[in-house]
């Protein structure tokens, strides 16, 4: 049985550690990656096709272009209306950006000279943590890198995005490889170790077994059998093997050791003197408690006595 539990729990802690590696590797890691590779992406494309492609991500949200105003640096701030709304967009090209405070509170100052709803901050790089702080309070959207590509991933070209998509999913075959390498480790030490987390195999559990016919009582073993295996038994191993036996007796319910030199016998009927005799055979084969004292113990509410009786005298 230990060998069947060791093998269980190796397979498990595999099974667990491979399975729960591969779903962050394709859930969350392939996700990044695909992300980071899109704003590379994103990043190597010129102003204009960035700027047209947010402008068609903006059109989907249901956005439409009133105005632009292009400036010399190559930065752009537009006017987009939504119904009765008017909102400034402005774009950072480049995925070194780190957008900070200063660029938030200027935008929030176009906003409200231009009389605008909101504003629209979108970059290919990285809004810092007091660019967010800025904005809390004012009717402005970031959208940096990471939330940036999920709202442009399906407009870029078919080949591109099949390129992009094609390497993050070899990234996640390498890696769900290696998860399972790794699982595999985790078995080869967990079934090292569970031999000595499993309690030692002893003797006692090759007590003599007991047959049970297809119908009928229980029988006890053969009277050659049990001298035979009584012969090689520590004391221990003679008391478990003589209550395991008697536990057999059809006027017998339990018994168990009270004392190393006591055994209590708890019967099923009141007619000890039949008990004894039936149980006295199991006792005296075992050579370390032949001479015991047995206590016949009546069923519950019967008016029979406890009595007291030795198989053999010393």
């Amino acid at each position: 049985m230990s060998a069947v539990l060791q093998w269980v729990v190796t397979l498990a802690v595999m099974a667990a550690v491979g399975i729960l590696g591969t779903v962050y590797v394709r859930g969350v890691l392939m996700r990044r990656d695909e992300t980071a590779a899109g704003i590379r992406a994103l990043a190597a494309m010129s102003w204009r096709e960035f700027l047209h492609l947010v402008l068609e991500a903006m059109a989907r949200r249901g956005f439409t272009r009133v105005l632009d105003r292009e400036v010399a640096s190559g930065d752009s701030e537009y006017t987009l209306g939504r119904g009765q709304e008017r909102w400034l967009l402005a774009c950072k090209h480049g995925s070194a950006y780190v957008i900070g405070k200063l660029t938030v509170n200027e935008l929030v100052s176009d906003v409200h000279m231009a009389n605008a709803t909101g504003g629209l901050l979108v970059t290919q790089g990285r809004i810092d943590d007091n660019a967010r702080a800025a904005s809390a309070n004012q009717r402005i959207e970031l959208l940096d890198g990471a939330t940036l590509w999920p709202e442009v991933r399906e407009l870029v070209k078919p080949a591109q995005l099949e390129a992009i998509c094609a390497g993050a999913a070899q990234r996640a075959r390498q890696r769900t490889l290696m998860v399972w390498l790794a699982a595999l480790l985790a078995g080869i030490a967990t079934f090292m170790v569970v031999p000595t987390l499993l309690p030692p195999r002893t003797e006692a559990s090759a007590a003599p077994t007991v047959s049970v016919p297809a119908s009928g009582p229980p029988t006890a073993p053969s009277g050659d059998t049990l001298e035979a295996e009584a012969t090689d038994l520590s004391p221990e191993q003679q008391r478990q093997a003589a209550i395991t036996a008697i536990a057999t007796l059809p006027m017998v319910d339990r018994a168990l050791w009270t004392t190393q030199s006591t055994l209590e016998v708890h019967l099923l009927d009141t007619d000890a003197d039949q008990a004894f005799e039936a149980l006295c055979p199991l006792i005296v084969r075992h050579s370390a408690i032949s001479s015991s004292r047995i206590q016949l113990t009546p069923p519950p509410g019967s008016a029979a006595q406890v009595r007291f009786r030795q198989c053999r005298s010393y």
